[in-house]
């Protein structure tokens, strides 16, 4: 299954990821917190904050669609440098 692709500003067409909104706003401040990553079957990585990945998932769930964000594959591997956290 091919993983659909989106167009970054910094990194051009690119795999797409989700990420919580956190995440993404550690991107724009330039400051961690925390990123616990997975890539599920179908090829799409995914990855939460600390804060996110403390809650029990019904707490998450309730968070709801807008806590989520869509990132290229390029932003992804950018946060979790940013985070010091190797992805394999």
């Amino acid at each position: 299954m091919k993983v659909p692709s989106v167009t970054c500003g910094t990194h051009g067409k690119q795999p797409q990821t989700f990420v919580c909104v956190h995440i993404i706003d550690s991107l724009k401040k330039g400051e961690p917190v925390g990123f616990w990553w997975s890539r599920g079957p179908d090829g799409v990585w995914d990855a939460v904050c600390d804060q996110c990945n403390s809650l029990a998932q019904a707490a998450f769930d309730r968070l709801g669609p807008d806590n989520i964000g869509v990132i290229c594959l390029g932003c992804f591997e950018d946060a979790a440098a940013l985070n010091e956290v190797e992805l394999e």
